[in-house]
């Protein structure tokens, strides 16, 4: 019987472990599975899906929320959060909170979770750069999973940079960090764009301006041995700053890569990104610039030395 245009799916997509990686809705369904295929990088993990006819667009959406809360899915979260908290109810009382949700288990595949256990051991230098990573039967049997599992827990590392093997030998150990990582006068920097923006609330607020006032933000890609390693957002004053750079206070968080950060980044589909918000403040502690920092999670390495506080009149120890 011919379908209404109002008469619309939920669909669900999983991957061969049944894990949920993708929440949708769709009247035309089979139309959104070809575009999928041609432009989501996740598809070739997609083994089954699942539809679910509701009889008006309004209630598969609502129900799409609902889902995406209650079930989260693997890949929605990198575009569609956005639109998932705009639907949900207003909160008079205080700011709107994701509800907390108790992890009972881990819900990724066999192979991530091998990736995800071995990532850290080389890491912490306990499987040195060089070094042979352990015969596929012992991994087969450390994991307690088949041969293709374990193979595709490799393939996740060697995407990562943290292993590569040899034809007809071994896999062995090896880092994501180019040679010259930590030599700054050995990076290129390259200008790829410089214009005249409104700017993100948070460096509006930090460069103290008024809402839709222009500042000019210049990107730069930054890269070490011909690799990108970091991407530079630097935001500034129409009209000049007006005084001396005194100190800098970052703010550090992580998170997944935008798909422009991925791309640009050079990046595997589980690789994080750290993201430093830099303000360059003057004597008086004001910002005279903002800097946005982005670089792989699998490169980023920070050291901070904190003195214990003293207490005052504490008599010094011999």
């Amino acid at each position: 019987m011919p379908e209404s245009d109002e008469r619309t799916a939920l669909y669900r997509l999983y991957d061969e472990d049944d894990r949920l990686l993708y929440v949708g809705i769709s009247s035309e369904p089979k139309k959104r599975m070809k575009a999928h295929a041609a432009d989501k990088p996740w598809w070739p993990e997609v083994a089954t899906r699942d539809f679910e006819w509701f009889d008006t667009r309004a209630e598969a959406a609502d129900a799409e929320v609902e889902t995406i809360r209650r079930e989260q899915p693997a890949y929605n979260h990198t575009h569609n959060t956005a639109a998932v908290l705009a639907l949900l109810p207003a909160v008079d009382e205080e700011p709107l909170r994701p509800r907390p949700v108790a992890v009972a288990a881990d819900n990724r595949s066999v192979a991530e979770r091998m990736a995800a256990d071995i990532r850290p051991v080389i890491m912490a230098g306990d499987m040195p750069v060089g070094s042979r990573f352990p015969s596929t039967q012992d991994l087969i049997t450390q994991f307690r999973t088949s041969n293709v599992t374990v193979q595709r827990g490799l393939r996740i590392l060697k995407d990562e940079g943290f292993a590569v093997g040899r034809s007809g030998s071994a896999v062995y150990v090896t880092s994501p960090a180019p040679q010259h990582l930590d030599d700054p006068s050995q990076h290129v920097e390259t200008e790829v764009a410089s214009e005249e923006v409104t700017p993100p609330r948070r460096v509006a607020q930090a460069l103290a301006i008024e809402d839709g006032d222009l500042v000019q933000r210049v990107d730069t890609l930054v890269q070490s041995d011909g690799r990108p390693i970091r991407m530079v957002s630097t935001y500034q004053r129409l009209h000049g700053a007006g005084g001396v750079p005194a100190e800098t206070l970052d703010q550090i968080s992580v998170r997944p890569p935008t798909t422009a950060e991925l791309l640009a980044l050079q990046l595997s589909q589980e690789v994080p990104v750290m993201q430093v918000f830099r303000q360059v403040l003057d004597g008086d502690g004001h910002a005279l610039e903002v800097q946005s920092f982005v670089e792989p999670g699998n490169l980023c390495l920070r050291q901070y030395r904190t003195p214990f506080p003293q207490d005052v009149g504490e008599e010094p120890r011999d």
